[in-house]
């Protein structure tokens, strides 16, 4: 057994959740509370299974395992969350290998280093005569003493190499760390000095709060306005949000992140009470941070400058994430009608308008309400598209127009019928080509890409998706154009008195690392193999689709394997290790506990056929997961209306009848041999790949 499984099996999913504040009472096998994810004062939407050791809400659609709990109430990642629940059951987890050790002393170090020199700038500031420029750029932004306090705000001497002496001198850390630390610059003439000098010193922190970086800011003339400490063992500026360590109980609580510009943008949103507010440092926002925030919400609105380099920068930031889902990556865009570009993640994505020429931060000063009003009113992001693939064009210009409606079709192309038509009437109002047109050109664009709703390189398209932050999947409520129900839906008097459900299924394990395995050693063609099976079956039952998803990443439920998975997946596709050793040798860069599982699943299956039977098998096994997840999401929705019903005679359950209804016909239709309208046998038609 692996720690893995070892903490798995001595965790207890109840307990950990009654003891992170949450207040559950018993309704039958499971029980149920007041979500911790989404504000929630009135029906406890909130259900915790036992049999399973899952979690599930009804109203947010948070689900998931102890582990996915713990990762997205904590904000940690499923390393760290392992160390937590490891401790919690008592289990010693085992020791470190000799490289690890030696990374993990000298990260100690470089953070010693780095709260060192957090200290030092900031007594600079506050305590010695030559700190008085970088007094006179607080007082002129108008920060609090405590607010300086809270982020630690130094100044750095206009000198060569003050910090370096003070940090080698009098702290006793070898030049080699400090450089390291990204603090000081080794010239190969002149010697060690400092990096930041003459210039008001922002320490970054990391989620936990622990200092890993610098961003200066130049007072006079010096160039760059802002610099960062490179990229060092600590330091990822496209994995690091500033602000985030002391944002993340606002925006828990808040279930929204605000992303702006600049530091000092974030430090004046918190002095005014608005702590959900973070940055990324002069980056566009990356899928890295993403991964950071959906730990936290799903709801992310980003309030750029209103002018064309703010812009330019929303843009960069959306393009970025599209890009990363076209390599492989979970962070694939779908736009809907609804007022958000969701990724596969199911982070919603919104922009703040910002007055013409007004940054955050002198919004706030001067019009805390008005700085409310316009995060009430942000922007879906289709239409933030269209505004900006609109701006400066003469849209009375025939080829202006067509200019515009080159960069909006890709977008257009994502959509569902329903939100399509939603736009198109825009675009054809916005624009002023005919409706008519616009859908001619959007047939011609969707033929030239092969059929279906194929956009700008995307993948899959349709609900679904994964909305937990270690990849869990998404059980959504029902919608997503479905139809009304059929005539045979019960009322809720007739589910007054059904069955006792028994117990769920368990997850396939074996199966599933199989199925994991297959997928990494021939990671061009199982994937798209599975995801094919899998939408085929769901075309018609879009319901089912919301609920489960329609890709590989929807069929894994133990958090390693998805871990495991997004990190493969995260790799450009032409970056990707081909055959076993180059598997095995890619498995190094996993963290301990990852590793261990990788190379277990790796070595559990090692056949080779010549055949292509493999996908065969593969396919199959994805079905059996499949059905699996359905009847167990029928057991869920089954036991939470007998325990709505046992607690109100007359309960609302008209949405999760429609889910079960379609859950039912689902598995029916899926259970009934391969080549059958639910799971058609797809290897005619795909060919031997």
């Amino acid at each position: 057994m692996s720690q893995i499984d070892d903490v798995r099996s001595k965790t207890d999913i109840v307990e950990v959740v009654s003891t992170s504040g949450v207040n559950l009472r018993k309704a039958g096998r499971s029980f149920v509370g007041f979500c911790p994810f989404h504000p929630n004062s009135r029906t406890p939407a909130f259900t915790v299974y036992p049999d399973s050791q899952s979690f599930y809400c009804f109203g947010c659609h948070a689900s998931g395992t102890a582990f996915d709990y713990v990762m997205r109430k904590l904000g940690l990642d499923f390393k760290d969350a392992l160390e937590y629940l490891a401790a919690r059951a008592g289990i010693r987890l085992e020791p470190k290998g000799d490289q690890q050790r030696q990374e993990d002393a000298r990260r100690t170090r470089l953070l010693e280093i780095n709260a060192a020199a957090a200290k030092y700038f900031n007594y600079v500031l506050l305590s010695l005569s030559r700190g008085e420029p970088g007094r006179k750029y607080v007082a002129k932004r108008e920060l609090s003493p405590e607010t300086v306090e809270s982020f630690q705000i130094g100044y750095s001497l206009d000198e060569w190499t003050h910090l370096f002496a003070y940090l080698t001198a009098r702290k006793g850390y070898t030049p080699e760390d400090v450089v390291a630390a990204g603090l000081v610059i080794d010239h190969e003439t002149r010697g060690p000095y400092d990096r930041f000098r003459g210039r008001l010193i922002f320490p970054i922190r990391d989620a936990k709060g622990q200092v890993v970086g610098f961003g200066g800011r130049a007072l006079g003339d010096g160039q760059p306005k802002y610099l960062n400490t490179p990229e060092t063992l600590l330091f990822k500026k496209g994995e690091l949000l500033y602000g985030l360590d002391l944002a993340h109980d606002a925006i828990r609580n808040e279930d929204r992140t605000v992303v702006v510009e600049g530091y000092v943008d974030v430090i004046t949103a918190h002095q005014h009470g608005f702590r959900n507010v973070v940055a990324p440092l002069g980056t566009a926002i990356t899928r890295g941070h993403v991964a950071l925030l959906k730990r936290l919400s799903h709801n992310v609105y980003m309030a750029l400058d209103a002018d064309a380099a703010g812009q330019k920068a929303t843009l960069k930031g959306l393009s970025a994430l599209r890009e990363g889902a076209e390599s492989g990556g979970d962070g694939h865009l779908v736009a809907t009608a609804q007022g958000v570009v969701r990724l596969e993640s199911d982070v919603s994505l919104r922009i703040i308008t910002m007055p013409e020429g007004r940054d955050p931060d002198e919004v706030i000063k001067a019009t805390p309400d008005l700085w409310r009003q316009l995060v009430a009113d942000a922007v879906p992001v289709m239409e933030f598209y269209i505004g900006a693939y609109t701006a400066g064009l003469n849209l009375g210009n025939p080829q202006d127009q067509r200019a515009a409606l080159d960069k909006l079709l890709p977008l257009l192309a994502e959509l569902d019928g329903s939100q399509q038509r939603v736009y198109v009437a825009r675009i054809e109002q916005v624009i002023g080509i005919k409706a008519e047109l616009i859908l001619d050109l959007l047939r011609g664009k969707r033929w030239e890409a092969g059929g279906g709703r194929q956009g700008a390189g995307g993948r899959r398209q349709g609900g679904g998706g994964r909305g937990q932050e270690a990849g869990g999947r998404r059980q959504g409520a029902g919608g997503g154009g479905q139809q009304p129900p059929p005539d045979d839906v019960p009322h809720p008097a007739d589910v007054a008195r059904p069955p006792t459900p028994g117990p769920r299924p368990p997850v396939s394990r074996g199966v599933e690392d199989y199925l994991l395995s297959q997928a990494l050693r021939h990671s061009l063609v199982i994937p798209a193999a599975v995801e094919a099976l899998l939408e085929q079956s769901l075309e018609k039952f879009p319901t089912v689709r919301e609920m489960l998803g329609g890709g590989l990443e929807d069929l894994l439920e133990d958090p390693a394997n998805q871990q495991i998975w997004a990190t493969f997946t995260a790799l450009p596709i032409e970056g990707r290790p081909v055959g076993e050793p180059a598997l095995a040798a890619w498995a190094s860069w996993l963290e301990e506990p990852l590793r261990d599982r990788f190379l277990a699943i790796l070595a559990s299956d090692r056949r080779y056929p010549e055949d292509f039977r493999y996908r065969q098998v593969a396919e199959d096994y994805a079905r059996n997961l499949r059905i699996q997840q359905a009847i167990r999401l029928h057991h869920m929705l089954l036991e939470r209306i007998i325990a709505s019903i046992e607690s109100d005679p007359e309960p609302n359950l008209s949405a999760e009848q429609r889910q079960i209804t379609a859950l039912h016909q689902f598995i029916s239709a899926a259970k009934t041999p391969h080549r059958t309208s639910a799971f058609l046998d797809l290897r005619d038609s795909l060919g031997k790949m």
